[in-house]
């Protein structure tokens, strides 16, 4: 499998876990966050996750990673605030498939290149891969905040 499929497929996967954990929140539970875990809400720790995989993608697609429109961290001011799960979840879709679709249209010598960051140059491949895992990681932080809250994800994984 090669760089492209790969982050693709994963990407994939990050929308499964982010449907399955953040689908059946209330607005009241999408708002809720502990110090224990994350001083951010859930609803702004899902948004953040995808903000650093989508500037990524949108950076080595060639294209400029606003950081007025989509701070590191902080709600993206593009965006509107969801009021429902499901508009949250229909917002990460949409941001995740703008990610598929950059990568499609990135040249496989683009993910071997350099590319710079806010934070930094790195390797294109190398940077959407830790963009994935921090993406994932954040997955899980929901989870731990949704079961100290008394609201653990559903079965089924």
């Amino acid at each position: 499998m090669d760089t492209r499929s790969f982050i693709i497929a994963t990407n994939g996967r990050l929308k499964w876990w982010f449907h399955h954990t953040l689908s059946d929140l209330t607005p009241e539970q999408l708002h809720y966050s502990t110090p224990d875990l994350d001083d951010r809400p859930i609803l702004e720790v899902a948004i953040h996750a995808i903000t650093i995989l989508f500037g990524t993608a949108t950076a080595i697609a060639g294209k400029e990673w606003s950081l007025d429109d989509y701070p590191l961290d902080g709600w993206p001011p593009k965006l509107a605030r969801p009021t429902s799960a499901a508009e949250l979840v229909a917002m990460l879709d949409a941001l995740l498939a703008q990610v598929d679709e950059s990568l499609t249209n990135v040249s496989d010598d683009a993910l071997d290149k350099e590319v710079t960051l806010p934070w930094g140059q790195q390797g294109a491949g190398d940077a959407l891969s830790a963009s994935l895992t921090h993406a994932l990681t954040h997955v899980g932080g929901i989870q731990g905040i949704r079961a100290i809250g008394g609201f653990p994800v559903p079965p089924g994984y």
